[in-house]
């Protein structure tokens, strides 16, 4: 039988795929009644925290993960992502994961560059 993932496996596992643009993969790390808190948005249930974080990831071009830490239920991973609108945004995420599927994420970053590029846009 195969050993479960740790939560740090899953959630980078999920942010690199998610990053990449495999959203069909990054889904199969979240389960159906995820919740999601972030600095922009909250979402409750897969289908809606998969359409927030698509729109998202069409403008991500790049991942580099800083550090991953976790237990047997939780992870947290600083990451900056390059991205063509925003620049490169560093920040950081929690998720709680149960059977090997995230049912909790919070994000936090410095929402500036994304306030500032939808100014302009204005």
């Amino acid at each position: 039988m195969p050993e479960q993932p740790t939560p740090v496996d899953v959630a980078t596992a999920f942010t690199e795929a998610w990053t990449s643009h495999d959203m069909t993969t990054a889904a199969s790390w979240v389960a159906e009644d995820v919740e999601f808190e972030g600095p922009l948005t909250q979402a409750k249930g897969l289908a809606a925290y998969m359409e927030g974080l698509a729109q998202f990831a069409g403008a991500v071009t790049g991942l580099q993960i800083l550090a991953a830490v976790g237990d047997d239920q939780r992870a947290m991973i600083m990451y900056e992502v390059s991205t063509g609108p925003f620049g490169t945004l560093r920040a950081a995420e929690h998720f709680v994961v149960s059977d090997g599927k995230i049912t909790r994420d919070m994000l936090v970053f410095d929402t500036h560059e994304l306030r500032r590029a939808r100014g302009a846009q204005a």
